[in-house]
Order: C-alpha cells, then structure tokens, then sequence
C-alpha cells in the first residue's frame, strides 16, 4: 500500500499519448497522465470494479476536447490476471495505494491544477474514502455511483442484490478469487476485494480487512463539492442507492444532474453504457469542475 514502490515512466508528449504512467510493483493497479501540461484542471477517473481503463477511451477523448488533464486509473491487477490468488488487499489497495499516489504525482506534474475525482460506480464510492481520508476539501464527481448495500435498494432487487453478492463471495472463497471474466459480472477480482465488497453490500459499512483506518468513521470529514450524476434507468445504481452513499458525507456541498444514456438499458446496460455516447456530458463535468476552488 502506501510503501510500495512503483514504477515512474515518463513518455514523449502528445495531447492524447499518456505522458506519465504510473506502475504499482505488486501489480495491483496503475494509472495514466494524458492531456497537456499545466491544464487548469485535472479529473482523476477512477473505474467500476472490473471495468478496464480502455473501456473509457471514447469519454476520455471528449473530456481531452475540453482542454482538461486527465488521470485514468486500472484496478484491473496483473497479478490477478496471471495468479488471482496472489493480492491480499482489497479496498485498502486502492483507497491507501492507487489514489494517494495520483495525489503525490499530481501535487509533482500538475502543481497548479485543480484535481477533481471522477467516480464511476465503485470508483466513485473508494475515491469519496480516499478523499475524506487525504484530501477532504476536493471536489469531487460521482457517476452512477451509489452506496453498493442492498438497503439502498427498492423492492425485491435488495434482496437479489444481497443473495448475488453473497454467492460471489462464497465462489471467490472456494476459488481463491472470483472469474468475473466468465462469470460476467465485476471482472476477474481477487478474494480480498469480494470480501471488501460483499461486506459493504451486507452491512452499508466501508471497511478493508487490511486497511490501516476506520473508513467508515472517516467519511463524515469530507467537507468539499459533489456532483452526483444519476443515469436514468441504472439498475446498478439508482437514486436511491447514491442518496445512501451522499448521506456518509453530511458536510459535503452536493448538486445533483441527470442523464439518460443514449442506449437505455441496451446490455450491458445503463450503468456502463453511458460511457460509450458521445454528448455533452463531458462538457457538463469540466464546466463544474471549473467552478470549483479549494476552500
């Protein structure tokens, strides 16, 4: 987590080229400076669980035409993919590793930008941990992101919901990790982050079994600007589920936006979909974030 090294690459420049990569030596997640240098601001695109940093090129180069820098995050692990029994951390990987260390390159490379978190899904829900954690005044975008318990949810999909995450963890326990890659759903993930996840899905409560804070007491200590972007007919998602996580950050300044995704419930659906259109969702986003300003 926070001592382990990584890997610095530095790489030629071009508006869409990324210009620094950065490598975690265990394999666990990495993540990409792309934009020109000394942009006004920076949105840090942190992913939904099993979703690859690719899967986002066509959002990313309609947030690149409005002249922002962009970091874009991988929690898909190497290591997962070449030995899924291998990580023993979860979220504490991500929230005490990945995240904190976009921080430190950007407080090197972008010295004078503005970073805004750009959540989607559970990139949204870690990246409100971390930020509460390490930086609580920044702004911060969530994107069909929601609280992940099934209380959050309406009807009989809570308890769908409940018992679907509960036999996800129960197959990455008696595999030592979860084939989300054949399963469909969340990617290949190690036991570490099912276990971190399902546990939120049961109880509400964001913790990491080798988490070195409380996370859930830490919540209520982001005090910056939210804008929570809800799609329309996201399953995954809803209204309410986002209301649920907003409630863990009372001193949050939060404005809400809605948006219908081109293709609707097309699979995989609207909570993933959304990323594929192009539309003004973007510009939305920057105009918002241009209008921040740590307090």
């Amino acid at each position: 987590m926070g001592g382990r090294r990584v890997d610095v690459q530095d790489q030629p420049h071009s508006e869409t080229a990324p210009r620094l990569r950065v490598v975690d030596e265990g394999g666990l997640w990495s993540f990409e400076l792309q934009g020109r240098p000394g942009a006004d601001v920076v949105l840090v695109l942190l992913p939904a669980m099993g979703v690859p940093a690719r899967y986002y090129d066509p959002f990313v180069e309609e947030l690149l035409r409005c002249e922002v820098a962009v970091v874009r995050a991988d929690f898909l692990a190497e290591q997962v993919i070449h030995d899924p029994s291998r990580p023993r951390d979860g979220f504490a990987a991500l929230v005490e590793g990945c995240i904190p260390a976009i921080f430190d390159a950007l407080h090197t490379h972008e010295p004078q930008s503005i970073p805004v978190i750009l959540g989607h899904s559970l990139g949204g829900q870690l990246g409100l941990v971390a930020a509460a954690r390490f930086a609580p005044e920044i702004p911060l975008v969530l994107i069909a992101s929601g609280s992940a318990w099934h209380r959050a949810f309406g009807g009989a999909r809570r308890w769908l919901y409940r018992g679907g995450s509960q036999s996800i963890h129960w197959i990455a326990r008696m595999l030592g990790y979860w084939p989300g890659d054949v399963m469909g759903f969340g990617g290949r993930q190690p036991l570490a982050l099912i276990r971190d996840w399902s546990r939120v899905v049961r109880s509400g409560q964001y913790r990491a079994a080798t988490g070195t804070f409380d996370y859930e007491a830490s919540l209520p200590r982001y005090r910056g600007d939210i804008l929570a972007i809800d799609i329309t007919g996201d399953v995954l998602a809803p209204r309410s589920a986002t209301d649920a996580l907003l409630t863990k950050a009372p001193a949050a300044h939060v404005d809400r936006h809605s948006y219908a995704a081109a293709r609707g419930s097309t699979r995989p659906g609207a909570h993933f979909t959304w990323v594929r259109d192009r539309s003004d969702l973007a510009s939305v986003i920057v105009s918002w974030a241009r209008r921040r300003k740590l307090h």
